[in-house]
């Protein structure tokens, strides 16, 4: 049993999480690092933790669907939910991510405990293979147009490898800044093309009906593929989303959003049973609970299986309110301000080099859309960076 203390706290921990999932430039491993340094470590602490990081996994898919801003997380999947709340299924959107939250959070139990019979040394000799299958099943999965012929698809392939090579480029670039370079890659790469788009339209977002939908498929895709990254070092959560949703074309959008929220919220439950196996931390908040001295184990689970399921609820009631109010925007004030709150926590937290940064990353995040090719491609700017620091 849960004692009411612990649950208070994981509240506590759903509220916060559900705050930086919803607010574009603030992620919830530097609030849980923040927390660590400066509380005492105890269960309350674990708690906290624990919970905040789950719930940031849900919530983050608000700002992706109403606003086109992405968390690293889901950034793959922002072009997919913001055309759903284009068409009036902004809700839909955020309900299809949450509800595979839950499923993958559930279908994430069994794996918890085998991952806490693995062998690291085996898992760690697989990382460098791992992330070139990723690499080249996500540039061969351009298909181009079948009715020009087979040289057109591997003309697509070609452009595909140049998008993902020059996102490799700006990632290894942000990879060795002094500040974390990923706020204003992933915010050029992935936010400012649709704000752009969403600029020029001018349109208003409908206010969508209030219809839930679940994919299973892409549910399990998103978990098997959430649990196969947390795994291996240094791969974060968005090259788990980008591993599940490459099976499915971005016209398939639920499959597409439902893939990463999954994704996105097994990486962050199985994160802990490879600190509990391992000793290793793969994200913040793992980073965190090992400095407590803490190791998560079973005792951990009706703490995880609350939190999932009180943050699949505030979610919904935050797309609610989310939706109510958006949608009553012009969507060209909605992206202005939307783009000006990127480029403020961009300044904010990386100054005039994070800028700079962000200026050369949205030039490339234009190119998918030039070159009809996936965005999907522009995970090279982690992925890249990963083969290189492995292979050396």
């Amino acid at each position: 049993m849960i004692h009411v203390k612990l649950i208070l706290t994981a509240i506590e921990g759903v509220i916060l999480g559900s705050f930086t999932g919803i607010m574009p430039g603030i992620h919830v491993n530097t609030a849980i690092i923040f927390l660590a340094t400066i509380f005492p470590p105890n269960l309350s602490l674990v708690v906290l933790v624990i919970s905040a990081s789950i719930a940031h996994t849900f919530a983050d898919v608000i700002p992706s669907t109403f606003l086109g801003v992405p968390d690293e997380s889901f950034a793959v999947s922002v072009y997919p939910a913001h055309e759903m709340a284009m068409d009036g299924r902004g809700f839909e959107a955020v309900s299809t991510a949450t509800f595979s939250g839950v499923a993958a959070t559930l279908l994430s139990l069994p794996l918890f405990f085998l991952i806490l019979h693995l062998n690291y040394r085996v898992v760690k000799e697989f990382t460098l293979p791992v992330l070139a299958a990723v690499s080249l099943f996500i540039i061969a999965g351009e298909r181009g147009d079948f009715l020009s012929g087979r040289f057109n698809v591997w003309f697509s392939r070609l452009k595909a490898l140049a998008v993902f090579l020059l996102s490799g480029v700006l990632g290894i670039v942000a990879f060795g800044l002094s500040f974390n370079g990923l706020l204003p890659l992933f915010s050029g790469l992935f936010a400012f093309p649709v704000l752009y788009q969403g600029f020029r339209s001018g349109v208003t977002l409908p206010e969508s009906e209030r219809k839930v939908s679940f994919r299973m498929k892409s549910t399990l895709t998103g978990t098997v593929s959430g649990a196969l990254v947390s795994l291996f070092p240094g791969i974060s959560s968005g090259v788990a989303s980008a591993i599940a949703v490459s099976p499915f074309s971005e016209s398939d959008s639920e499959s597409y959003v439902s893939a990463a929220g999954a994704a996105n919220t097994a990486n962050a439950i199985l994160c802990l049973s490879v600190l509990s196996a391992f000793g290793k931390a793969r994200n913040g908040a793992a980073l965190a609970l090992k400095a407590t001295g803490f190791t998560p184990g079973i005792q951990l689970i009706p703490v995880l299986t609350f939190s999932a399921f009180l943050s699949a609820i505030v979610t919904l009631l935050l797309a609610d309110l989310f939706d109510k109010t958006v949608a009553k925007i012009n969507q060209k004030i909605l992206s202005f301000l939307s783009l000006l709150i990127v480029l403020l926590a961009v300044f904010a937290l990386t100054g005039v080099e994070g800028m700079a940064l962000f200026a050369v990353s949205s030039a490339a995040g234009m190119l998918p859309v030039k070159l009809g090719v996936r965005r999907l491609n522009c995970m090279g700017c982690l992925l890249l960076p990963l083969i290189l620091i492995y292979a050396s």
